[in-house]
Order: C-alpha cells, then sequence, then structure tokens
C-alpha cells in the first residue's frame, strides 16, 4: 500500500510537470492566434515552474510573446509590458544557454533578423525622447545581435554603418565621450558621413582634453571634404575661441566664398578682427553682416561697440587738454560723438529687447547727455528701470 502511495505521487508529479508543459503549448497557441495578453499571462504562470526553468521551448515561446507585445500596434498589448523587448531579448538568450543541440538556431535567427529592427526602432524613440543613454544602449544591441553566432553562421556580420554612428551621436549626446570616439573612429573605416563623423570625433576628443589629437582629426576632415560647411564651421569655431584666432581667417574665407549670403560669417570674420585688434576692418565686417542680415543683433551690437570705442578713448584724449579753448571744442566733439553712437544701441535694444549690456550702455550715454536734451534724462530713467526688471 505504502509502495502504491509513492507511485501515486510519483506520478501526480509527472503529470504536473506535463501540465506546466502543456500550458508553455497553450501559451504558443494564444500566441499565434493573436491573444496576446492571454499568451503573455499562460507563459508567465508556466515559466515559473520547476518543470519549464531548464525548458528551452518555454524561454523561445516567451521571448515570441514578449516580442510580439513591443511590436504589437493595439495599444492594450503595448501596454502589457513597457520592457518587454528587454525580456524577449533575455528570453532568447537562456534559450541559447539551454538549447546545446542548436534546434532553435535557425528559429532565433527569424528573431534576431526583427530584433534588428525593433531595438533600431527603439533607439530612435529613446534619443527623439532625448533618453540618449538609452537610445546608445539599444544601438549597441543592434550591433551585438547583428555580430551574433545566431546570424554570423549564415552568412558574414553585416556592417551596419548607420547604427554604428547613431551609437557614437547618442554616446555623445550622453556624455559618454569615450564611446563617441570609439564609435566616430569605426565609422571613419567604412567612410560613413565622415565629414560629420570627423568634425563629431574631434569634439568628442576635445572634451576629453585630447586637444592635439582632435585638431588633427579637425584638419584631416577637411583636406579630404573642403566644401563641406559643417567641418569647415568647426575649424572656424576651434581656432575663433582657441588661442590662435588668427588661423581662423583662412576658413572664413573659405567659408564666405562657399556661401557669400551667410550673415554669420562675416560677423565671425568680425569678431576674429576684434580678437586680432583691427576695430577697422571688424566694423566692415559687421556692416556687411548687417546688410545681409538686418536682425543680428551680435553684429549690431558690436558695431555699436566699436564705434562707441572710439569715442571713448577720443574722450581720454581731450581730458589731457591744458587749453581750455581746445578742451570745450574737444569736448563738443565727444559729446557729439557719444550722441552718434546711441542709434547703434538703440537698434540693438529693438532686437533683444531685454539684453542687459545694451540696456546699461543706453543708460550711460543718456545720463552723459542728460543735459544737452530733456528727452535723454527721460530715456536714462527708462534703462534704468529697465535694467530693475531685467535683473
Amino acid at each position: 500500500m505504502k509502495r502504491l502511495s509513492v507511485m501515486m505521487i510519483l506520478l501526480f508529479c509527472v503529470g504536473f510537470a506535463y501540465a506546466q508543459k502543456g500550458k508553455v503549448t497553450q501559451a504558443s497557441s494564444y500566441f499565434t492566434s493573436g491573444k496576446l495578453d492571454q499568451a503573455k499571462k499562460m507563459i508567465d504562470e508556466a515559466i515559473q515552474h520547476e518543470a519549464c526553468v531548464n525548458f528551452d521551448k518555454a524561454y523561445f515561446v516567451k521571448g515570441q510573446i514578449y516580442q510580439a507585445i513591443y511590436e504589437s500596434q493595439i495599444p492594450d498589448y503595448k501596454k502589457l509590458d513597457p520592457n518587454a523587448l528587454n525580456v524577449a531579448w533575455e528570453a532568447y538568450q537562456k534559450v541559447i544557454e539551454l538549447d546545446v543541440k542548436g534546434k532553435y538556431t535557425k528559429k532565433l535567427a527569424t528573431q534576431y533578423k526583427n530584433l534588428i529592427i525593433d531595438f533600431t526602432n527603439k533607439g530612435v524613440e529613446y534619443y527623439e525622447v532625448e533618453d540618449f543613454a538609452n537610445a546608445l544602449a539599444s544601438f549597441e544591441r543592434v550591433l551585438e545581435i547583428e555580430n551574433s553566432p545566431i546570424l554570423t553562421q549564415e552568412a558574414p556580420a553585416k556592417i551596419d554603418t548607420v547604427v554604428i554612428f547613431n551609437a557614437g551621436v547618442a554616446a555623445q549626446r550622453a556624455g559618454d565621450f569615450v564611446k563617441a570616439e570609439k564609435f566616430y573612429k569605426e565609422t571613419l573605416k567604412y567612410d560613413y558621413e565622415s565629414a560629420r563623423a570627423y568634425a563629431m570625433l574631434s569634439n568628442a576628443l576635445k572634451e576629453q582634453g585630447k586637444t592635439e589629437e582632435a585638431v588633427k582629426y579637425l584638419h584631416e576632415g577637411y583636406e579630404l571634404y573642403p566644401d563641406n560647411s559643417y567641418m569647415l564651421v568647426e575649424l572656424i569655431n576651434y581656432y575663433l575661441l582657441g588661442g590662435e584666432p588668427e588661423k581662423a581667417e583662412t576658413y572664413l574665407d573659405a567659408a564666405i566664398k562657399q556661401d557669400p549670403k551667410n550673415a554669420s560669417f562675416y560677423r565671425a570674420k568680425g569678431t576674429l578682427y576684434e580678437k586680432m585688434e583691427q576695430p577697422e576692418k571688424a566694423a566692415d565686417m559687421y556692416k556687411q553682416a548687417l546688410e545681409l542680415d538686418p536682425t543680428d543683433f551680435y553684429a549690431q551690437y558690436n558695431l555699436g561697440n566699436i564705434e562707441l570705442t572710439k569715442v571713448i578713448n577720443f574722450h581720454k584724449q581731450v581730458i589731457d587738454i591744458i587749453d581750455v579753448n581746445e578742451y570745450n571744442k574737444g569736448m563738443e566733439k565727444v559729446f557729439s560723438g557719444y550722441e552718434a553712437v546711441i542709434p547703434y544701441f538703440e537698434r540693438a535694444l529693438e532686437l533683444n529687447p531685454t539684453e542687459k549690456n545694451t540696456i546699461s550702455t543706453l543708460k550711460e550715454l543718456y545720463f552723459k547727455l542728460r543735459d544737452k536734451k530733456p528727452e535723454y534724462m527721460k530715456k536714462y530713467e527708462e534703462m534704468q528701470a529697465k535694467m530693475g526688471q531685467a535683473e
């Protein structure tokens, strides 16, 4: 009798185990018929049982179901698991671990090809909402899948230059400049988006403090793509903002030759000449910029500043004049000069009504001229009120 009881228990255990594996079959059936909610519920129940812990089919079916949840266009199915794609990937990894005879290799290859599309789309989704770390992780997963033995045994690994480049961009936006450098250098091997890759690689290197290498890639890129405006702008910015601004002139001239109607290049050249202490040339560049774009605030403000500096320097000379008559004549010219400068800054204020430096400059000019015309005192008070609002 006791032996019979033991046999009954064993039969019950075997039957229960088959029942759990039967749930896997049922889950697969629900999946095939498109009932993903029921399929998910059934596979989640089955896979928790010890009978299915090492059952490769259970994990393959789970992968299929969760991958379908991610791919589904039905919102209610989509909501079943926001992390469905990663769950599917993990399930397939478990299949590989358990499938020692390789029964699922071909089936996995089919799923992997779809996973490439899925993770690429997921990376784009993350990028569009500016979740750059997860975008990078998704693009890295695509590259991992493409180089997986599951696919490479059928054909050599695909060189997915688009994803490699996008991984670099996502890494850079995520602040991972080491990975950005790695992916951009890989992009250059395959001559994809080369001009941009050179420029962005240079930036990633600069962020790591690798200045010499950054400049080297900038120059290499420009030599290969001299007509690429992106590369030109990067070179211009590098020298204009660095310690050798005079070297920017060659690249600015090239940029102006390429795009003579681009006001920003003339403004940049004006900035360059200011750094080189050539104010007359700078003023000429700002005037050309304003001819092309009358709304360019910086060109307008900088031009006004050059004219104001001339008056201030002349004022300093007049102060040293000993002869009273000559001094008075000089001061008349000084005040006329200050008055002549006002329109530059009034126009700048029209273009940017809240810019503090413009308001402050006008306030000082109106105050200097308060005794010349009554309206200047009123304007001074207006600027003073604006300063309070801007703070």
